[in-house]
């Protein structure tokens, strides 16, 4: 019993010490003070444990840049002469967009941004010099102070890196990149598939201007990076180059790479032993040439009636489920492919009503190997009944429309049906998307290619309102591993097109329409197939 006081002040202590860590962390409101010259302004910030934030709008428009809030996406962009900064609610990814090339790149800032009192916090410390990077405008920071000044003489803003040259040498080429002014290191590297890359630090490029280089003999493509601290020159070589060597220019301040070549004589004994190589593996690479083949060919189609069991998906005006119409436009599908592609193989996420996750769904058509995978659902507007009709075909990419931002989001709520949805997936925000879009580049061309094709023979077919082939986020595609789309067949918020989609002959109408297209776009893939062009989906 002696112990029993001790125990209660080591809890009462505990609680103290906690409570008075959370009073520290909160972030404290504050006022930086913005001189611009003879004019002085104020814009809202926080301190955080000593590190400032400062509210995006207040600082853009002190400075009379104009910007754009999302409220329903969280996110607020600043619009620069030639940038656009976009930075999102609780993430430390600003995402900036070259106004010229239209190339977004990722900038990771140290603290997440914040959304507080209708307002975006960004860190000053780095935020601002951001800005300045992209655009100056002679502002500087002292966040000891909470003071922003500008300069009355603004910096000349123009481009350090201006343009590119090429020539050739005895033992191969000159790379000459252009610069306006004398710059300090760059390093430059020739990787085994054929790439060079250039990194010149603390620089700016006229990306217009080298985005318009004449490809040549020696450099077949160049892709230009702006970063807010350097820049990336990527330049496809031939494969002749074998040796890079930076130099300095002691004349100009202009950045020079040798670009050295096989000697005549190397070239001539590489290709004999390369010949040799031919003849020796030729057998071989056949063989390897017809497993690949095999591999590749279309012989596995993974059908995707959408919702089920607890989900219902969108309700007709007359109370039609959309997974029912799904269902039985996915059966009827699978019927007619069975009927007429005697050599390829249905798989269906499910067969009767039944709840399946929209992960798991992914999962499925990955298992089976699948070559195509279609999403099949029914449209809707907000308000019933309306005038709305017609169908559309989605591939996987960020949303161009506030209206395939809209469909996708009305999808994606099937998460919502499952408890642990928080954490089984990562909201689709622009940065993410970034990522998405490279792991699915490999099956982009020919989700574009199928969603053609089935529209092509839908709008023939069923003779009704095409709305052709869109790009929006949906859950459904992203963990697909092939060739994927999302086909909205009506509306069921339409009367007309609900009696229709309800019924077994309108179902039938729409499954022989998409066969049409799966034909057309099978006769297609599979000529590619034995012509020997790549069909980028092998590695299923």
């Amino acid at each position: 019993m002696t112990n029993a006081p001790s125990r209660v002040s080591f809890a009462a202590l505990l609680i103290l010490f906690l409570f008075s860590a959370l009073s520290v962390a909160r972030p404290e409101k504050i006022t930086l003070r913005v001189q611009l010259g003879d004019r002085a302004a104020t814009v809202r910030g926080y301190d955080s444990s000593g590190v400032v934030f400062i509210s995006v709008r207040d600082y853009a428009t002190a400075l009379s840049l104009p910007w754009v809030i999302s409220p329903e996406r969280k996110k607020i962009e600043v619009r620069l002469p030639n940038h656009r900064v976009k930075a999102t609610a609780e993430s430390p990814f600003l995402v900036i967009t070259d106004v010229a090339t239209s190339i977004a790149s990722v900038y990771q800032v140290t603290r997440s941004v914040f959304f507080l009192d209708s307002l975006y916090y960004a860190p000053a410390s780095e935020f601002v010099p951001l800005l300045e990077r992209l655009s100056p405008m002679g502002v500087t920071l002292d966040a000891g102070t909470h003071t922003l000044t500008k300069e009355s003489v603004v910096p000349e803003p123009g481009f350090d890196v201006t343009g590119l040259a090429i020539e050739p040498r005895t033992n191969g080429y000159l790379l000459t990149i252009k610069v306006s002014r004398k710059l300090g290191s760059f390093d430059a590297f020739l990787s085994p598939d054929g790439w060079l890359y250039v990194t010149v630090n603390d620089a700016k490029a006229d990306t217009l201007t080298l985005s318009r280089f004449k490809a040549a003999d020696a450099i077949r493509r160049v892709l230009v990076f702006q970063s807010p601290t350097s820049v990336q020159l990527t330049f496809q070589v031939s494969p002749d180059i074998v040796l890079v060597d930076p130099m300095i220019d002691n004349q100009t301040p202009n950045l020079l790479i040798a670009l050295h070549t096989r000697s005549a004589l190397q070239k001539a004994e590489l290709e004999k032993k390369k010949q040799q190589e031919q003849i020796e593996n030729q057998e071989d690479t056949q063989g390897k040439l017809q497993r690949a083949r095999s591999r590749a060919k279309l012989d596995v189609i993974v059908i995707d009636a959408g919702h089920g069991g607890k989900d219902p998906g969108t309700i007709g005006v007359t109370g039609t489920q959309e997974k029912d119409v799904a269902l039985g436009v996915a059966l009827k599908l699978g019927r007619l492919i069975e009927r007429d592609l005697g050599d390829v193989k249905v798989v269906y996420t499910r067969k009767n009503d039944t709840f399946i996750k929209l992960g798991d769904r992914a999962k499925i058509a990955n298992d089976a190997n699948g070559k195509l995978f279609i999403s099949i659902h029914c449209n809707s507007t907000e308000h019933k009944p309306s005038s709305a009709n017609g169908f559309e075909i989605y591939i996987l990419r960020p949303g161009k429309t506030e209206s395939a931002i809209r469909i996708a989001q009305k999808e994606n709520d099937a998460i919502k049906f499952e408890e642990d949805y928080r954490d089984r997936y990562q909201e689709l925000t622009e940065e993410s998307f970034i990522l998405v879009t490279m792991r699915q580049s490999a099956f982009v061309r020919y989700s574009e290619e199928f969603a053609e094709k089935a529209s092509e023979a839908m709008a023939n077919l069923l003779k009704i309102q095409n709305s052709g082939v869109k790009q929006a986020g949906f859950y459904v595609l992203v963990g697909a591993s092939m060739p994927n789309v999302l086909v909205e067949t009506g509306y069921l918020s339409n009367r007309k097109e609900e009696k229709d989609l309800r019924s077994a002959d309108g179902q039938r109408r729409i499954a022989e329409a998409l066969l049409e297209g799966i034909k057309r776009y099978k006769e297609k893939y599979e000529e590619a197939l034995q012509e020997g062009r790549p069909t980028d989906v092998e590695g299923n």
